[in-house]
Formats: C-alpha cells, sequence, structure tokens
C-alpha cells in the first residue's frame, strides 16, 4: 500500500499537472441513436441530516407564517415523492436509489428522537443501497447499531469498503460490506461504499476505525474488476475533492461517484432547471473528471438538507464502458407536492417533536446570533459558554468554559425562546464534563481554533471567564497575543500561567481531542457532566430574560487579516 504521505504528494502533482473539468453538458448522440445500450438511472439523495419537516429556503426551521406565503421547500414528503415520480418516469431505464450518508443530525426531531425517528422514516422509502456519513457516529456505536439493525432489517444494504468494524460489540451482526452487486435486466452493478476517513477524529467512533477513502475504494474495485464485474459505481461520503482524487486513482476501474459530505452543489451552469438561486453552483452536474488515459468518470452530489433530489442516467455500451449521460439535481421547491404517505407517517412523530419542542423556557432582547462564531464572539456562544459555567460555579469555585464555534448550528430571534429553539441551537447532545488543563493546553486550544480548517473556516473559541486577543496577521499558532482568565474568589481577570492547572468545563466532543483539539487530551481529573441541552435550558429558564445586562461581551478582541 502507498504510505500516505507520498500518496497525498502524488494527488498534488495530479491535481497540478492534469486537466480538472471537463464539460458536463448532456453529452447524448445528436442523431437520438441509443440502441445497444444499457441503460441506467441513478437516484441519489445525500446530506439529508434530519430534515423531516419542510424547511425555508436556507434549511432552517419553516414557521406558519413561511408555510402560508409558501416560502417552505425541502422535507421528507417532497423528497419521497420526487423519487417515486422518477422510479416510475425511468422505469424502462433501470432506476436505483442510493442514500450517501449524513441521515442523522442537525434538526430538533433528531436531537429529541434520535436514530429512532431516522430508522423509521428512512425505511418508508428504503434505498436501495446506503453507505455511513459522519455523522451517523455522532452519538456512538451505541446509537448507530439499533438504527442499521433496522435498517438491515428492511433490506437496506449498507456499504463502505474503508469501515473497520474491529469486533465493535455495538454493531454485532450488522453486515457493513464493501461492496454489493445490484441486478438490473440480468446485468450486475457493483455498489462500493466510502466513508469519510477522518470520521474517528470528529465523532465517537468506539472501535471502529476508517482507512484512505481513495485507497480502500481502489482496492476493491481493483479486485471486482479482475473478477470480470464491468460496471462499478462508488458511493462515497468523503467529500468532492477526495472523489476526484479516486477518480484519477480508480480510473481504470470505476465509471462513476455518486457523492456527499461536503454539501456541494453541482448544477448545469447554462441550465434553465428550477433551483434556489441563493445555492451558489461550485461545479457542474455531473463532474466528468478526465483520467491519464482520457477515460471520463462522472461525480455526482446533490446539495444537502433534501433541498435537491439527484438523477443521473447514464448508458453503458456491450463491454461495459459508460457512453452516455444526461440529469440533473431536482430542485424540491414548494410547488413539487408531498406524498401524502410520507405526510401520514412523519404526523405522529411530528406531534411529539411539537409537544416538546414548544415549551418556552424564557425570553431574550437580543438576537442570539449563531452565523458570526466562527468569525468573533458571538451572542448564542457567549451565553452558552455562561450556562456551562453557572452549572458548576459556587462561591469558592468557577471553571473557565470554551465552546468551539462548530457547535452553533441555529439562532434565537428577540422574543419567547422555546425548548426547540435551545436545543437547535446546538443540536449534538454532548454532556459538559469538567476537566483540569494546564495554561499552555488552555492557549494551544485558542491557538487551534483561530487556524483555517480545510474549508477556510476558524472554529473560535466562545468563551466564559476568559478574555483573550487575537492579530490574524501573525503566523498561524502565534496569533492569541494576550489570555487572561478569572479569579474563581476575587473575580478579577488575571493572565494565563502556562504551567498552572485550571478547572475547564466544556464539551465531551472536545474532551476526546476531536477537531483537532487534541491538547484536550493532556486533561486529568475528568468528570462526566450534564446534557448540554439541559444545562442550556436551564439557564435560560433561571434567566427568565436574556438581556445586555445579563450578558457581557467583550471577551475576544480579534484584529489584522490572515493570509
Amino acid at each position: 500500500m502507498v504510505p500516505l504521505r507520498g500518496f497525498r504528494l502524488c494527488v498534488t502533482f495530479l491535481l497540478v499537472v492534469l486537466p480538472w473539468r471537463g464539460s458536463a453538458t448532456d453529452n447524448m448522440p445528436a442523431d437520438g441513436n441509443l440502441l445497444g445500450l444499457f441503460p441506467l438511472t441513478i437516484i441519489h439523495t445525500n446530506d439529508f441530516h434530519a430534515r423531516f419537516d419542510e424547511t425555508t429556503t436556507g434549511s432552517a426551521i419553516c414557521r406558519p407564517t413561511d408555510q402560508a406565503a409558501g416560502r417552505c421547500v425541502a422535507g421528507l414528503a417532497r423528497v419521497y415523492s420526487t423519487i417515486k415520480r422518477l422510479r416510475q418516469e425511468y422505469a424502462t431505464k433501470n432506476p436505483i436509489y442510493l442514500n450517501a450518508g449524513d441521515n442523522f443530525q442537525g434538526s430538533l426531531w433528531y436531537t429529541l428522537l434520535r436514530g429512532n425517528v431516522t430508522a423509521d422514516l428512512i425505511t418508508a422509502l428504503p434505498p436501495d443501497v446506503m453507505t455511513l456519513g459522519n455523522h451517523e457516529f455522532d452519538h456512538s456505536p451505541k446509537e448507530l447499531g439499533p438504527y442499521l439493525r433496522k435498517l438491515q432489517d428492511a433490506g437496506v444494504q449498507t456499504v463502505s469498503a474503508n469501515t473497520l468494524v474491529n469486533d465493535e460489540p455495538e454493531l454485532a451482526g450488522i453486515n457493513i460490506t464493501k461492496s454489493v452487486f445490484i441486478t438490473r435486466r440480468k446485468l450486475k452493478i457493483a455498489v462500493i461504499g466510502a466513508t469519510y476517513d477522518g470520521t474517528a477524529a470528529e465523532a465517537v467512533t468506539g472501535k471502529v476505525t476508517f482507512s484512505n477513502c481513495s485507497l480502500a475504494v481502489l482496492a476493491k474495485a481493483r479486485r471486482l474488476k479482475f473478477l470480470g464485474v464491468k460496471r462499478i459505481i462508488v458511493l462515497s461520503h468523503c467529500g468532492l475533492d477526495v472523489d476526484r482524487i479516486t477518480a484519477k486513482l480508480a480510473e481504470n476501474y470505476i465509471d462513476m461517484i455518486v457523492g456527499a459530505h461536503t454539501h456541494s452543489f453541482l448544477f448545469p451552469p447554462n441550465s434553465d432547471r428550477p433551483r434556489d438561486p441563493a445555492d451558489v453552483i461550485e461545479d457542474d452536474y455531473p463532474v466528468v473528471v478526465t483520467g491519464p488515459s482520457g477515460r471520463k468518470i462522472l461525480i455526482t452530489q446533490a446539495y444537502a438538507f433534501g433541498k435537491y433530489v439527484g438523477r443521473l442516467t447514464v448508458y453503458f455500451d456491450r463491454k461495459g464502458e459508460l457512453k452516455y449521460w444526461e440529469g440533473y439535481p431536482v430542485y424540491m421547491a414548494n410547488s413539487v407536492p408531498q406524498d401524502p404517505d410520507t405526510l401520514a407517517r412523519l404526523a405522529p412523530w411530528r406531534a411529539e417533536v411539537d409537544r416538546i419542542g414548544s415549551q418556552k423556557i424564557g425570553t431574550t432582547t437580543i438576537l442570539l446570533n449563531h452565523s458570526n462564531c466562527r468569525l468573533q464572539e458571538c451572542t448564542v456562544g457567549s451565553l452558552m459558554a455562561d450556562a456551562f459555567a453557572a452549572y458548576y460555579t459556587n462561591a469558592t469555585f468557577r471553571p473557565l468554559t470554551f465552546v468551539h464555534a462548530g457547535t452553533f448550528r441555529a439562532s434565537i430571534p428577540i422574543g419567547d425562546v422555546t425548548n426547540g429553539q435551545a436545543i437547535n441551537s446546538n443540536p449534538f447532545g454532548n454532556t459538559i464534563d469538567l476537566i483540569q488543563l494546564k495554561g499552555d493546553a488552555i492557549r494551544s486550544c485558542l491557538e487551534h481554533a483561530m487556524v483555517y480548517d480545510t474549508s477556510r473556516r476558524f472554529n473560535v473559541m466562545q468563551v466564559s471567564g476568559i478574555q483573550y486577543t487575537v492579530n490574524l496577521s501573525n503566523p498561524e499558532y502565534q496569533r492569541v497575543t494576550s489570555v487572561s482568565v478569572i479569579d474563581p474568589i476575587d473575580g478579577q481577570y488575571k493572565p494565563l500561567e502556562a504551567d498552572k492547572l485550571y478547572d475547564v468545563a466544556t464539551l465531551s466532543f472536545l474532551m476526546q481531542g476531536l477537531n483537532g483539539f487534541t491538547w484536550m487530551l493532556s486533561g486529568v481529573n475528568r468528570r462526566i457532566g450534564p446534557l448540554d441541552s439541559d444545562l442550556f435550558i436551564a439557564y435560560i429558564g433561571r434567566l427568565g430574560e436574556v438581556n445586555a445586562g445579563n450578558l457581557p461581551g467583550g471577551r475576544i478582541t480579534i484584529t489584522g487579516t490572515a493570509a
């Protein structure tokens, strides 16, 4: 096997030297002659993130006023009505339905009802094949196991060539294979799965580990070709850039990649098909990658949140070579009919979500904004950090608190605050644990948060009991210019001491060193705490009203510009 470092160097060469993009304009024959060709229609979804109910165009909760104005889109009932329609419309062109993962996480439905609601609603219209997304591991294999068993019982095949179960007891008896065969007109199509290989560093995976996406697909595709398989699809939850790499490496073995993870909006740029004009087109649909030998590999992805359903029809010749294709993502606009069977299936679940989620817990006179949390101090982050600190605070003890920006997923507008709004603002369900951490580790975490991730985003630490300044013009890991922390006895802020042990309350996610915050692993005397949502809800209830007086600012000062 190629060492990963060398592999990345090789990939860099491919990216620089070889042309990436080709036109994805439908390349159907001018004379319309498709005689002797085998058609295959791929219907695909990805990164649904528990958006079971219809949403706004921004994929947020669709409120009654939005519904009355006809502004609601997406939702499972529109997705399923579209899949059913496409299956009928393309019945003579061998339709298959693929789900590329990340069905978990992202709405109140999942936060309150987890895998139970997800399994029930996914199996209402089971995909032919599914792969695992990284968010399927957010709450450990203990949560994932029952979900996969229900899908398996419903006949859903789960594939992931680079997922190594390693005798994880919670996944015992669950069949996660590297590939499966789908038969249409007595012809076999192989589907190889792949899961984001950074999942173990960003989720709770137990004994489960992940090998390199591209290399795992390459190895399996080679084996299938050796066995005489002619038509191979990759169902990937690895991201568009990785899929491009995989297409280059495995160009002689695979035909197309149905992708996910990066929420990429692929769309024919000159098409007059319906779409949300606010969605920025990242590339053509499909992306066409031409390898060194001239062979073309197609890559698709259908954005995220149930906003689009992908449909691509391809035509193979008798040798199994892909000759022609046409297709586009179908926009789940308000005008798309909602499937009545799905609406009926949603109803009892919605009643339970509404019952729990609509309970008022307090009010706020200021916008608790999450949209700027990756750039600067933000109000929802400060309030949440205060809530976590308050739980542990007494007359002689006051922990420091920090929460990374990736935690915050929704803003809370001025007015009444409900149970559901509080949970939706941070839907991941972490515990808030107490740990002792040296000052230099705290500073390193603050520094790491001010370094771009692979999507060129910061992960700014929102804090309580900490004041710090940042100069983004400085080199990476030298940007935090000062840190002061509160003294639990006199309440004064004093300079952070590198070798001193401090009491820190933060997310169990960070305690595991995930998202690159490995300095957290040096902590000692960890104490497991309650759920984050429980503390946040209780704190807002105790305040009664959130206002500028009980939510002071001035915690983070950022200057300069990052290169």
